[in-house]
């Protein structure tokens, strides 16, 4: 069983969804979960971190400006 992660804001109740291209003429189950933020995503002190919730765990580094910070850094 092959699955897939489809994350979207729904605005309409016609969704297109490219990514279910290769599933066409197949049985598939479609699942429907609101995303509900966990305790640790949820605002702390009137603050509102669901921002940073959402790029948690990608690889934001540039690796040019870290060589160059660690070049200056050498000197």
């Amino acid at each position: 069983m092959r699955v897939i992660r489809v994350r979207r804001r729904v605005d309409s109740d016609t969704l297109q969804l490219p990514e279910l291209r290769e599933f066409i003429g197949k049985e598939v189950e479609i699942l429907v979960l609101e995303e509900v933020p966990s305790p640790s995503q949820q605002s702390a002190g009137g603050r509102d971190y669901s921002a940073l919730a959402q790029i948690a765990g990608q690889d934001m580094i540039d690796p040019e400006a870290y060589k160059e910070l660690r070049a200056a850094s050498m000197v």
